[in-house]
């Protein structure tokens, strides 16, 4: 498949907004993709942007590793923060919850199969945000369990395991957004460079 060819005069422009442009999009919709219900409509969004952040790229005819590379600095850039702000939220402000399961019905989701999810009210009687919880079916229906709950409301429940909670380093995860912004910085800048003169061109001088 061929792309249409971005005019020379136009290169620089295109590559400077596609490395100024692209990374605040994607880790902006990454970061609104870890809210209760924001889920599939900021991960479709991110996939989109990038989707034609490449495209853009294959028109200034990055070539196929660069390409490549690019996509995958993308992907980082859409999942890692969001990784990043859930473990943070979840280690300073997740409180433990008994909640007991009072119903069960099956939910589609835009990027999944369907599947089953509870409905669920906290023992203490306190209201619960988003009181329902995924991975569960029919026969849990009366069980407790405890829960990790965001107070706040901007995360959904989380199973209680200590992994959800304890005190997450955030260095890894800084260090490879970092990473992915200069490596998408570097491959998107240097597609403004003028385009080489083909072959025959330069024979011909």
């Amino acid at each position: 498949m061929r792309f249409p060819r971005v005019p020379e005069h136009h290169r620089r422009r295109t590559g400077v907004l596609l490395a100024a442009a692209s990374p605040p999009v994607l880790i902006g919709l990454g970061l609104l993709s870890t809210g209760a219900g924001h889920e599939d409509v900021c991960a479709a969004a991110g996939l989109a942007v990038l989707a034609v952040s490449l495209l853009g790229l294959a028109a200034l005819r990055a070539g196929r590793a660069r390409t490549a590379a690019a996509g995958l600095c993308g992907l980082a850039l859409l999942l890692v923060p969001g990784w990043l702000l859930t473990d943070q939220l979840r280690h300073h402000r997740g409180v433990l919850a008994e909640v007991t399961v009072t119903g069960a019905h099956r939910t589609d989701g835009l990027f999944s199969a369907p599947s089953w999810a509870c409905d669920v009210r906290r023992t203490d009687g306190r209201p619960l945000a988003h009181p329902v919880v995924p991975r569960c079916g029919p026969s849990d229906l009366g069980t407790t369990v405890t829960l990790l709950v965001d107070p706040d409301g901007w995360l959904p429940p989380a199973s209680a395991e200590r992994s959800n909670w304890d005190d997450p380093s955030p260095a890894p995860d800084l260090a490879l957004t970092a990473l992915a912004l200069t490596a998408w910085a570097r491959i998107t800048l240097r597609t403004t460079a003028p385009a080489r003169p083909a072959e025959g061109a330069r024979g011909a001088r």
